[in-house]
């Protein structure tokens, strides 16, 4: 019966995870090369370094494992490790690079490797020095893992890498500002961009406002009108896109009076008067009493304006100069609305004046005319 509850006790601690016995001791592997574990929060394991020709236990305990992260304990030193992280160590007289490859599913999977040379010396040390290339180091290239500066090809190891100058990397991971650059393996940080710089991301503007594909304060950012939608201009001075103001002006408003109805009208009566005017066989003093259609603008505020139409007389004898129609012109929403002043002029009129032009145009040009004598 006691054989029974030794045993139920024992499954019942090592179920909550209350007992976690080493998993190696004297039986643990010698990492020669790289060693991958896969352990979940509290578990511990040991494993083997040849140091001096001899084989050191150390072991290595998972303290806790979050969802991109992991705090790792080795020997008496803590590592608070992310994931892609590599982070070379001192363990007595060796060096060793742990990386946290992945957490998945409450585990941690990472590795213990051994820097390149000292795999090579390792090596030496099993298979004994056969050749003159087996005596040689072989320096290690940008990137590679490294101890001290006469590791590296560069003669420059920091970080734990190899690289030609500054702060090593092989991976954003590794710099404390910037970025890596895995084709030098040294990190960089770049110059903040100013205001109309082309830019990919916030980060990139001295702003810390990238919109629109450029750096600007706030808003729609741009560097001429054509980045703005329609309706916008670029404000180069902050390189943002501003509603544009709308320029108004009286050419506008005359064009959109002569497209009306009652402005054609006025420019039917026009070509009538010219056309009479030409008649050979009309008198000369009937002639220059024809009318001439003229027209002014007069502005009534910022975007209205009243588009006049006149008949104008040269003769001394012919009558004075009279408005006959006004056509009042908003152009910020692009309306007219019309007042005649003359309502003899209708299209029934134009009709009759040019069958007169066609008849006999000496006798509509008299009808035509306005004398005062």
């Amino acid at each position: 019966m006691k054989i029974y509850l030794i045993f139920a006790v024992i499954a019942s601690l090592l179920l909550l995870g209350c007992y976690n016995a080493p998993i190696g001791g004297d039986g643990a592997s010698v990492i020669t090369t790289s060693k991958n574990f896969t352990m979940k929060e509290s578990w511990k394991e040991s494993f083997m370094l040849v140091e001096g020709g001899s084989t050191v236990a150390h072991t290595v305990l998972v303290s806790n494992v979050e969802l991109h992260a992991a705090n790792l304990k080795i020997d008496s030193q803590t590592l608070l490790m992310k994931v892609g992280e590599a982070r070379p160590i001192k363990l007595g007289g060796s060096t060793v690079v742990v990386t946290l490859n992945s957490i998945e599913d409450e585990y941690a999977r990472f590795s213990i490797s051994l820097p390149p040379q000292t795999q090579q010396n390792n090596s030496s040390q099993q298979g004994g020095n056969n050749s003159q290339g087996q005596q040689n180091q072989t320096l290690n290239e940008n990137g590679d893992i490294c101890v001290s500066d006469s590791d590296c090809k560069s003669s420059h190891c920091n970080n734990g890498y190899c690289c030609a100058y500054g702060q090593c990397c092989i991976s954003n991971s590794n710099c404390s500002v910037g970025n890596c650059n895995t084709t030098t393996y040294s990190c960089y940080t770049f110059s903040l961009l100013s205001k109309g710089a082309p830019c990919t991301s916030n980060s990139n503007c001295q702003s810390n406002h990238c919109s629109n594909g450029y750096c600007c304060n706030s808003g729609k950012c741009c560097l001429s009108s054509s980045n703005c939608a329609s309706g916008e201009i670029c404000n180069t001075t902050n390189s943002s896109c501003v509603q544009s103001i709308p320029v108004y002006n009286a050419s506008d408003a005359e064009r959109k009076a002569n497209s009306t109805t009652d402005g054609l009208l006025m420019i039917t009566f026009s070509s009538l008067f010219d056309s009479a005017r030409q008649c050979s066989t009309a008198s000369s003093a009937f002639k220059q009493c024809i009318p001439r259609v003229s027209v002014r603008d007069e502005q009534a505020s910022v975007s209205t304006y009243n588009v006049i139409y006149s008949n104008n007389f040269n003769g001394t004898s012919c009558c004075p100069t009279v408005d006959v129609l006004v056509v009042t012109v908003d152009l910020s929403t692009n309306s007219a609305t019309h007042h005649w002043i003359d309502t003899t002029f209708t299209q029934q009129l134009a009709n009759t004046m040019q069958s007169n032009l066609n008849s006999n145009c000496a006798t509509a040009v008299q009808y035509m005319a306005c004398k005062i004598s």
